[in-house]
């Protein structure tokens, strides 16, 4: 049977013959068949359904004044966004962080100590004090790295982070190779706490003395 809704039959009149005018109706409000929606309504082929699409993040390029020239580092990682697609439109649910990347622009030198070489970017003088294992110079934490959370050994040190990043390779005068891993109460500005796996008197005679520090370019 010829659905009502698809084709409507118009008798123009018997001098002109018979026109059949073909119109269009709107879609039907509820589907054919229960369970069965037509594509264009909610659920059917032709609507979209709801699901997450991944927003590309930016990169953005700065100049690092501790990265040696031609170098360059990740600062801050970026993270993709986030959009809801469906039936309503799209719809942002997290927005992208922008990549920051350190593009190189200090000057290495190299330092030569017994025949090896080291490349450094910059020297600077500060006062240095010497600290061991013991609970009076460490607190109950023991003598463990405030970067790692490792123990400590020679070549350990304790330095200001705003003026020397945790994690900074160095050669300090005296001491030798160095990483800057440690943190300490008294020591900020241009102070320098070398750990020294020695007796507390040894750590007393060395007292307090002005050093050299080669802040060294990462390996």
């Amino acid at each position: 049977m010829r659905p009502k809704w698809i084709v409507a039959a118009v008798v123009a009149g018997a001098a002109v013959g018979v026109v059949w005018r073909v119109a269009a109706a709107p879609p039907p409000a509820t589907p054919s068949v229960p369970g069965y929606p037509w594509p264009w309504q909610p659920g059917g082929i032709l609507v979209p359904r709801p699901h997450f699409v991944a927003t590309p993040f930016a990169v953005r390029r700065v100049a690092d004044a501790t990265l040696p020239r031609g170098q360059q580092a990740l600062l801050r990682p970026g993270r993709q966004g986030l959009t809801l697609v469906g039936p309503g439109g799209r719809i942002p649910v997290a927005s992208p962080q922008t990549a920051v990347v350190g593009q190189g622009q200090a000057t290495v030198h190299v330092l030569t100590v017994d025949g090896h070489r080291y490349l450094y970017l910059r020297v600077l003088t500060m006062l240095a004090t010497a600290y061991n294992g013991s609970i009076s110079m460490n607190g109950p934490w023991g003598a463990v790295s405030a970067w790692t959370g490792q123990p400590l050994h020679h070549g350990d040190v304790a330095v200001d982070p705003a003026v020397i990043p945790l994690g900074t390779p160095l050669y300090v005068e005296g001491y030798g190779p160095a990483v800057a891993d440690d943190t300490g109460t008294a020591i900020a500005g241009d102070r320098i706490d070398l750990f020294l796996p020695v007796s507390s008197a040894e750590v007393a005679r060395f007292g307090m003395r002005w050093v050299r520090v080669w802040v060294l370019a990462h390996p």
